[in-house]
This record gives structure tokens, C-alpha cells and sequence, in this order.
């Protein structure tokens, strides 16, 4: 056993893992071990954990709730943690004038571990708007975040209602930090490009009538329901909508910019290698079915991204991200 992977055993006893499988963890339920794997109930233990394996120089991933993530077949070498930190609490709340009327914010602050439809759930019972529009979102906060996922109907992105947030920097230090310090926009935020961590995210939300918000979030999610695939495997979107100026530039049809439109239209659909295959209902989803591998969804993604390619002259950019040891 390598020497790191021993001081952590020594610390950690049995709550480290080795050789977990990560399969069962991803919503593609595809996907090769982890070297060393645990799951993490506490913030406590969270960042603990993060900061004895950096002092150790040992890479670490962190795995929320397993959509938009392609994990290799070799799998992912390092210790992988199952952020299930839990935590959602009302942290205070202020009024402010909006036109004529009061407007009263709330800042509910929800660990990284929580389930993003879990978290929705929640602020909506509590009679907040801000995020009932990604009610039925896979995933954690920290995932949500990370991407600053979005909803088309009515349009949204999870980094709009952030306020404040809690990372763990890669010095061990916590800190706090406004939205701005994300950078967001579509499909991305600073952490993509830091070795900051998550910790926690402080919300900022109107109160507003529990009816009318549920109302909304039912809507969001029919629609969610009408347009894709449901009670599968499949890890959501695999490629991003395209810009308004290449749909412009590349004389897309009606200057279309969904990425679902443009592999439709290139033939996509029903596209299959092994045991994955693209959705019928929505051509920017790929299915995996038992016996499927990353391989296997790794070559479909080349195979759609050439058609549209050669279709209409797009590169389209992957929305799911590939993790561990691809050959």
C-alpha cells in the first residue's frame, strides 16, 4: 500500500475505504474505483479530511451527488470524498424597498453536501423565491454551484440567489466570500479553475407566498418532465448551448442556439455505442443501460460532437465533466 494512503488509514480507521467502486455513486452507474474513498457526514470531518490528505500531497475529488460527471473505467486515483454534509438553517433576514413595497430577504445557508432538490423543497415549504425554478435539479449544492447550473423555463442560474459562501482554501484556511468572488456564467465559476473547496453557501431570498412559489416549481418541473428523459441513467446535458454569435456565425438554423436542437437535427438521436445511447426525447442526453462503460459514452460524445460538426460546423463544448484515469 502506498505510504500516504497508510498515514490516512492510521487516522481515519475504517471510515476510509479502499477501492470503492464508484458506479453505484454516479446517476450513469458507470465508472471504475476510487483508491481511497470517504464519506463525509460533518463539516468537520469534511474539511478535515481534505486537509490531511493535501498535507500528505495526496489528490482529492470531491463527489456530490454524481450527475454531470463521466467517471473513467480505470477510475479515479486519490482519495474521492462523498460530500453528505447536510445542514440548511435560516441565518437572518432584512427588509428593503422595492418601489413602493417592502421587500423582505432571506439568507438561508445549506452545506455543500445537500441535495439541490432537498434544499428547493425546502425554501419553497418556507415560502422563499430564488431557486424554486430548479426544483427536480440532480445534484448537490456544491455541484450546483460549481457548474452555476441553469433552468431554461423560466430562465435561471443557481449562482443568481448566492450571497455569501464559506471555501476551504488550498492553505487550509477558511474563508468568506461575496458571489462576486465566483465569477459565474453560463456553465461555469471560479472553482473550476481554483483549488478552493465549498464549505457552505448562504442564499439570498425573497419571502413571498408559499402557493404562488410551489405553483411556479410545479411548472419548472413539468416542463423538466415533458422534455426529458425521466427514470433512467443518464447524468444530464452533455454538451452546452452555443453562443448567440456562433449561431450567428455559423448561420445555425433561425440562429439556433440549444444544443439539443443542432444534434437532433444532425441525426443524432437514437445514436448508440455499446450498452449507451443518445435519448430519443432529448438528443442532448446519453442513457447508459447495464454493461455500459465510460468508454463506451466517451465515444458517443466524439461521435456526436463530429456530427454536428460536420452538420452545421459547431465544436460543441461537453457540459459533463470527465474525471479519473481515461487510457
Amino acid at each position: 500500500m502506498n505510504k500516504q494512503y497508510e498515514k490516512m488509514k492510521k487516522q481515519f480507521g475504517e471510515q476510509l475505504r479502499f477501492n470503492e467502486p464508484l458506479a453505484p455513486y454516479t446517476t450513469y452507474k458507470i465508472g471504475g474505483p476510487a483508491d481511497i474513498f470517504f464519506p463525509a457526514s460533518t463539516r468537520v470531518d469534511f474539511v478535515h479530511v481534505i486537509t490531511t490528505a493535501r498535507s500528505l500531497h495526496i489528490p482529492v475529488f470531491i463527489f456530490g451527488g454524481g450527475s454531470n460527471i463521466l467517471v473513467a473505467d480505470n477510475g479515479i486515483r486519490g482519495l474521492v470524498i462523498k460530500n453528505n454534509t447536510s445542514d440548511i438553517a435560516i441565518r437572518g433576514m432584512k427588509g428593503k424597498m422595492k418601489g413602493e413595497n417592502e421587500e423582505r430577504l432571506v439568507y438561508l445557508e445549506a452545506d455543500s453536501g445537500v441535495h439541490m432538490n432537498k434544499l428547493v423543497r425546502f425554501t419553497i415549504e418556507e415560502g422563499l423565491s430564488g431557486l424554486e425554478m430548479h426544483l427536480g435539479l440532480p445534484g448537490s449544492v456544491g455541484g450546483a454551484i460549481f457548474m452555476n447550473s441553469k433552468w431554461t423555463k423560466p430562465k435561471g442560474f443557481v449562482g443568481d440567489a448566492v450571497y455569501r459562501a464559506t471555501i476551504l482554501a488550498p492553505d487550509g484556511g477558511m474563508r468568506s466570500v461575496d458571489k462576486y468572488y465566483f465569477q459565474f456564467s453560463y456553465g461555469k465559476s471560479i472553482l473550476q479553475k481554483t483549488d478552493d473547496i465549498l464549505v457552505s453557501v448562504v442564499f439570498e431570498l425573497v419571502k413571498s407566498d408559499k402557493e404562488k412559489v410551489w405553483k411556479h416549481a410545479n411548472e419548472s418541473i413539468s416542463y423538466r418532465k415533458e422534455t426529458q428523459p425521466q427514470g433512467v441513467h443518464t447524468a444530464g446535458c452533455v454538451f452546452k448551448n452555443i453562443t448567440q454569435a456562433d449561431a450567428i456565425s455559423f448561420h445555425t438554423p433561425d440562429h439556433q442556439t440549444s444544443a439539443g436542437y443542432l444534434l437532433e437535427k444532425a441525426g443524432c438521436k437514437g445514436m448508440k455505442v455499446g450498452s449507451a445511447e443518445v435519448s430519443s426525447q432529448h438528443a442532448n442526453f446519453i442513457i447508459t443501460h447495464s454493461g455500459a462503460t465510460a468508454s463506451d459514452v466517451l465515444t458517443l460524445i466524439h461521435t456526436m460532437k463530429k456530427t454536428v460538426k460536420q452538420k452545421f460546423g459547431v465544436t460543441l463544448k461537453e457540459e459533463i465533466q470527465q474525471v479519473g484515469e481515461f487510457t
